[in-house]
C-alpha cells in the first residue's frame, strides 16, 4: 500500500480513479494513448499490427473499453474501434493519466504494478 500512496501523490485523483477502474497492465494504457493520438476508426488486428501485439488480447481489451465507454465500438465487419469517451469527466481523467504517464512514466507503472500486488495478496 505504501507504494502505491507514494506513486498516487503524483498522479491526479482523476487518473487515479480511470488506472484503478479500467486498467490492469501497463500495456492497456498504452493502447487507450494510441486510440487516443491517431483518433481515427481501427480494428483489432490493425491495431495489435501497430503495437505489436496479441490481436485477441487487444480485441478483449477494445471490448472492455467500449463496454466501459472509453472507446466506441462500429459493429461492421471487422469490428472497428475509435477514441470517444462517454463523458467529459472521463476524457479528462484519460487525459491526466496520460499525460502522469508521459511526464512521470515510473509513478504510473508503479501505482498500476503495486495496485496489482495489492489485489494479488
Amino acid at each position: 500500500m505504501e507504494k502505491e500512496e507514494t506513486a498516487a501523490a503524483e498522479i491526479t485523483p482523476a487518473a487515479q480513479k480511470f488506472l484503478r477502474e479500467q486498467i490492469q497492465a501497463v500495456w492497456q494504457l498504452e493502447l487507450v494513448m494510441f486510440m487516443k493520438q491517431n483518433a481515427v476508426a481501427m480494428s483489432a488486428a490493425n491495431i495489435a499490427a501497430h503495437l505489436y501485439s496479441s490481436p485477441r488480447e487487444i480485441e478483449v481489451a477494445l471490448s472492455r473499453f467500449d463496454k466501459n465507454g472509453v472507446l466506441i465500438a462500429d459493429g461492421g465487419e471487422p469490428t472497428v474501434y475509435f477514441y470517444r469517451p462517454e463523458t467529459n469527466e472521463l476524457k479528462e481523467a484519460i487525459e491526466d493519466a496520460c499525460a502522469a504517464y508521459q511526464n512521470k512514466r515510473f509513478a504510473v507503472i508503479n501505482f498500476i504494478f503495486s495496485r496489482n500486488s495489492a489485489e494479488g495478496s
